[in-house]
């Protein structure tokens, strides 16, 4: 923000997305634009609808801060050609960013962002007031809320709900969905107390990203054991988090696992499982049981999202908390999915903590970790390669097996590098797509085991100069 994030470059990028939606669609359906709390996204929004506008395109524009997912969902519900979303999700409050959504709402693929892309710097971008453009109808204020809760009510089990007396914290991480939790439980028994719900564009210092150390109060509420179970958002609520009484972090891997277990065990539905290269081995396990379609995709929810609107999925989610569900948009909504969660609790009466263990008991113990590893963009490039070189060009599966101490038994290298051994543990290493980070991750039967394997990689990396 206010580096290359600016109002000039956004009216530029604007102009791009306008070009693009007239050349690609000739029924004209008009573009809803949404925004979070980060600083000053309502002024950025605005600038988006007002090009938008100038390019003859009828503008839906939100009156309030909306979880991306609530934008997307009314993409779908009011019939348009895509919609537009000043957010910068789980980044730091510093950052601010577009994110472009198809007319089905789902996240733009390459083909999409390629074609907005050839637009750029063709024209000028043309103008008009907000005053103009509402006086001629060209932009409508809206509130992107009431359809959207009403549409979560209906998908979540409220007969269910009705009567449960959890208690639940949820954690907003001062981002767009502050209120959204409460607002579906309204009319349940359910007790729902918000923590960080205020806005706060700084997210106090911390990334709005729903991991433990990003949430020290809301963790540490967890321990008291006041709370059944504990829900976060990121900063515009499609990711999701969860934490049980004491304190201790439920993975995303393990949400969509869990989903997954009570789509299939409670609601009988039956579908493909999807997760993305860093996601869980459990998933391998519970589709292999239930005999159920399984991929593997890339990282970035594009690529699951596409699957969701050609096959049959039940669940499809990325370790960093996106996940989509059967039966709804092909997109993450982390509002949904964490109150999917009670709901289970709810429907089997066991604690999450024993929803978790029956769930290892029947397929296995995985304990899954993530560090990033902070590299200056200048030396990004010959850091990743050069571990890489070591890590690929040390010859023989044996050679491998050395470093890992443990034997090598496949590799992959369709995103980043990727390590799996004899017993189903794991490592992958890949560089931010978003970030000047590299991002290791680690699955293996012990928390310790797990942290080992990513130490190899950070004492590797520090090696390379």
């Amino acid at each position: 923000i206010a580096d290359d994030f600016t109002f000039d470059n956004l009216r530029i990028v604007a102009q791009a997305c306008a070009e693009y939606f007239n050349s690609e669609f000739k029924a004209k359906r008009g573009i809803i634009v949404g925004y979070d709390t980060r600083f000053i996204s309502d002024r950025f929004a605005q600038v988006v609808a007002e090009v938008l506008a100038a390019n003859g395109i009828k503008v839906y524009l939100s009156d309030r801060p909306s979880p991306t997912p609530t934008t997307s969902f009314n993409i779908r519900h009011m019939g348009l050609n895509g919609g537009l979303i000043i957010t910068a999700s789980h980044n730091p409050g510093g950052f601010s960013g577009l994110k472009i959504k198809t007319p089905q709402g789902s996240p733009a693929d390459q083909t999409v962002t390629h074609k907005v892309e050839s637009f750029l710097f063709r024209n000028k971008p043309k103008a008009v007031t907000l005053a103009e453009a509402i006086k001629s109808g060209r932009i409508e204020i809206i509130n992107p809320m009431p359809k959207y809760i009403e549409t979560v009510r209906k998908y979540l089990d409220l007969d269910l709900l009705k009567n449960c007396s959890l208690n639940v914290l949820a954690e907003a991480m001062h981002g767009a969905g502050n209120s959204y939790h409460a607002e579906v439980l309204k009319g349940t028994k359910v007790a729902i107390d918000i923590v960080n719900a205020e806005p706060n564009p700084t997210f106090e210092g911390l990334k709005p990203e729903p991991l433990p150390h990003n949430m020290p109060k809301f963790m540490s509420m967890m321990k008291e054991g006041k709370y059944d179970i504990g829900i976060a958002t990121d900063g515009d609520a499609d990711r999701v988090g969860a934490a049980a009484p004491g304190g201790r972090f439920i993975t995303p891997g393990e949400i969509m696992c869990l989903i997954a277990l009570h789509f299939i065990e409670n609601r009988r539905w039956r579908g493909a499982l999807v997760k993305n290269i860093a996601g869980p081995m459990m998933m391998n396990r519970i589709a292999k049981y239930y005999n159920l379609k399984f991929f593997e995709t890339p990282v970035g929810f594009k690529h699951i999202a596409k699957l969701m609107q050609t096959d049959n999925v039940l669940v499809g989610g990325e370790e960093s908390g996106g996940i989509g569900v059967k039966n709804y948009i092909p997109e993450r909504d982390g509002i949904l999915t964490g109150l999917l969660l009670v709901e289970m609790m709810q429907q089997n009466k066991k604690p999450i903590l024993a929803l978790t263990e029956d769930m290892e008991k029947k397929f296995g113990k995985f304990r899954y970790h993530r560090q990033d590893i902070e590299i200056p963009l200048k030396t990004r490039e010959k850091v990743v390669k050069g571990l890489f070189d070591k890590l690929q060009g040390c010859g023989a599966k044996r050679s491998r097996s050395r470093i890992f101490k443990r034997k090598v038994v496949s590799t992959k290298s369709y995103d980043g590098l990727k390590f799996i051994f004899d017993d189903e543990s794991w490592l992958l290493i890949r560089p931010s797509g978003t970030e000047p980070i590299l991002r290791v991750y680690s699955e293996a039967h012990t928390d310790k085991e797990a942290k080992d394997l990513i130490a190899i990689v950070d004492k590797l990396s520090k090696s390379i100069k």
